[in-house]
């Protein structure tokens, strides 16, 4: 027999509702600590509780999720957005009992969990995705400046794009190099410029956002190997996923940590509702009507097909950029276009989850070979020569 108990989870303490077998309510409050958790999961075992509902608030349930999945308790994560009191008037206590109700109506579905290796895998994707957005903010930040400064950074954009100007030129600010040892005509053009002295204000911060750059990159890469090594054991699905237009190994790996379990979506049309990427229905008095879509679903599923339907419609998969002609054809925006594109990928990717079956099309072709992100090692000829001594070789200078 289900017994269910409402937690409301709170960074210092639980506040705890369940039915005593007399059906009167009885709420407590335990500190959040893993003493309380303890006492927690003794209490709920000597009152016959079987089933515990609580709100995914941030990351501080899941200490609480783990421990009560652990005991043998069955755990149940609510959207709080889904399940909100409709009372104006809130406590601590009376949402614990409200989720006690919730528990006992059965009126809502649980919030997916994904497992310990999809977990880890969608905290270092999610991060990624951070990391990857302050590094655009700070490259953004750099042509602010050399606008500030005078300069067009229309033209010295593509030159900052490389690491090894962006180093020489950091060398150079922090006065590591002198500007006659720089042969790149670029990169000492561009110094001649801010080293001027009334520059020195641009000068100190233009030196503080390429440092960072260069450490954030060099994070990235290390991101990269991470993720990498942990999708390890998924390497057949993400094979699938890397044969779909679009989709990169990062956005493969992305998209099966926001999916997780594809058994969990009946339909199509179920997953991209989960990925936002359907209009929402606004039907009555018998007119129906579309609206946009919703914002209240996977923003990084959401996300990442859109990157994979940009990087699709500029392909070589004829049937893809036929479709998207076809919507511009009739008239639609090229993002909405985009969003269609990125819509009719997730169905297909459904689909070839479903049956394990990889993207096929008639003179198309599409490599699976991963991003090499290994550093470039300089060392010098008398190194290299001692390097391969060591390895065996027999090196003798050309006559």
């Amino acid at each position: 027999m289900k017994r269910p108990a409402g937690i409301d989870v709170h960074k210092d303490f639980l506040e705890v509702a369940f039915r005593e077998l007399s059906g009167r309510v009885k709420v407590l409050r335990i500190e959040y600590t893993p003493r309380g958790l303890n006492k927690l999961i003794k209490l709920l075992r000597r009152c016959g509780i079987t089933d515990a509902y609580m709100e995914s608030t941030g990351d501080y349930y899941l200490p609480l999720y783990y421990a009560l999945k652990g005991a043998g308790i069955k755990p149940h994560v609510m959207n709080a957005y889904k399940i909100r009191r409709p009372e104006a008037n809130k406590t601590d206590e009376r949402d614990a009992v409200w989720l006690l109700e919730v528990g006992e109506s059965d009126l809502f579905s649980d919030s997916y969990v994904p497992d310990e290796d999809i977990q880890a895998l969608r905290f270092l994707v999610r991060k990624r995705i951070k990391l990857v957005d302050r590094i655009s903010d700070i490259k953004r930040e750099i042509n602010n400046i050399l606008w500030r400064l005078g300069l067009q950074a229309s033209q010295f954009a593509k030159k900052l794009r490389s690491k090894k100007k962006r180093k020489l030129l950091l060398d150079l600010l922090e006065g590591r190099l002198g500007p006659d040892s720089i042969s790149d005509g670029d990169v000492r053009a561009l110094y001649d410029v801010l080293s001027k002295s009334e520059f020195r204000a641009y000068i100190f911060v233009l030196k503080s956002r390429l440092a960072e750059l260069a450490y954030l990159e060099s994070q990235l890469e290390e991101f990269d190997r991470e993720i990498e090594a942990l999708a390890g054991r998924f390497e057949g699905v993400i094979r699938i996923l890397m044969s779909v237009p679009g989709i990169s190994f990062v956005l493969s790996v992305g998209i099966l940590s926001e999916i997780g379990d594809i058994g969990r979506f009946p339909s199509p049309g179920h997953l991209a509702s989960y990925a936002g990427l359907i209009p929402t229905a606004k039907n009555s008095g018998g007119r129906k009507r579309a609206g946009r879509p919703s914002k209240k679903t996977n923003k990084y599923l959401r996300r990442y097909m859109f990157l994979a339907g940009m990087a699709a419609v500029r392909g070589r998969s004829c049937v893809v950029r036929e479709f998207f002609q076809r919507l511009l054809s009739r008239g639609k925006h090229y993002k909405v276009a985009v969003v269609a594109v990125a819509r009719k990928l997730l169905c297909v990717v459904w689909y070839l989850l479903c049956r394990g079956e990889f993207w096929r099309e008639d003179g198309y072709f599409k490599g699976l070979r991963r991003p090499s992100r290994r550093r470039r090692v300089r060392i010098s000829v008398r190194e290299a020569i001692a390097i391969l001594v060591r390895a065996g070789y027999v090196v003798r200078k050309r006559a």
